[in-house]
């Protein structure tokens, strides 16, 4: 049966807010792309936060994800590549981002809408400015590896509340030192080794943040333990002893951790 066109945008807008109403968040994010109008419509739909979060994925595939409030699921809605990358016989359409005019094709492999920018980096910040303002959802967890620590820094300036690498390849001595001193985030996951990790020492200092999760902590020593400042601490693969474990305890209940609420180390 042949579909036929329905003049949406000449309706009243209490319809448009109904028919809105039944878009997913993927159809949402392509409908504001359409026009000026559109991108109003949406804003005007999603006048208010509501719970939901934008993640923000930095590493191998660069991509803005949607996440419901109360559902672990994630949807992909945009994507981010170079323009150098672009497939030149694909069909693409030119979309405006907050003043950028820039071409947009859907991925079959990745499935994926990715947009493609002189400056990949500007970008990435640039989609996420644009559908945590059209959707109403602050960004709340970004993804990272080696080939995108600018996400550190960018974390910050937004003030994201989760940083998470889980990339298999190592970050060097100096970048793994840079991530402790300076991530900002309240809880930071680094599951990505740094190179050499029995032989890596870090003498630097910790940040205050609500929890810190190390997916392998053969580097870390009883100072380290002893420095963190964390409500929540979970270090996997450790080399500590019974006795590192129990000057830890002793220090714990004299006082020394008042902001620390659980502690999960595990131990040979």
């Amino acid at each position: 049966m042949p579909s036929t066109s329905f003049p949406l945008l000449r309706t009243p807008h209490v319809v448009i807010r109904e028919v809105l109403k039944l878009f997913h968040c993927q159809d949402l994010v392509m409908f504001s792309l359409c026009s000026k109008r559109t991108t109003r419509l949406v804003k005007l739909h999603n006048n208010r936060y509501n719970g939901n979060e934008l993640h923000v994925n930095c590493d191998t595939v660069p991509e803005v994800r949607w996440c419901r409030t109360g559902d672990r699921s994630t949807y992909i809605l945009l994507g981010v590549s170079s323009m150098a990358e672009a497939i030149s016989d694909s069909e693409k359409e030119i979309v405006e981002i907050l003043g950028h005019r820039v071409p947009i094709s859907y991925d079959k492999l990745s499935k994926i809408w990715m947009t493609y920018w002189d400056d990949p980096i500007q970008g990435m910040k640039t989609v996420v400015e644009f559908l945590s303002n059209a959707l109403k959802c602050p960004p709340v967890r970004i993804r990272f590896d080696r080939k995108s620590m600018w996400a550190i820094d960018y974390a910050n300036s937004i003030r994201i509340t989760t940083v998470f690498s889980d990339s298999s390849e190592n970050f060097s001595e100096e970048e793994y030192a840079f991530i402790l001193q300076n991530c900002a985030a309240p809880t930071l996951d680094l599951l990505t080794n740094p190179v050499d990790v029995h032989l890596y020492r870090y003498t630097g200092h910790f940040l205050e943040r609500d929890t810190i999760r190390i997916g392998n902590g053969m580097w870390m020593t009883l100072d380290n333990l002893l420095n963190l400042n964390c409500a929540e601490i979970k270090i996997h693969f450790t080399r500590f002893t019974y006795d590192d474990l129990n000057e830890f305890l002793k220090q714990w209940l004299a006082g020394k951790f008042p902001r620390l609420e659980g502690v999960s180390i595990a131990m040979n």
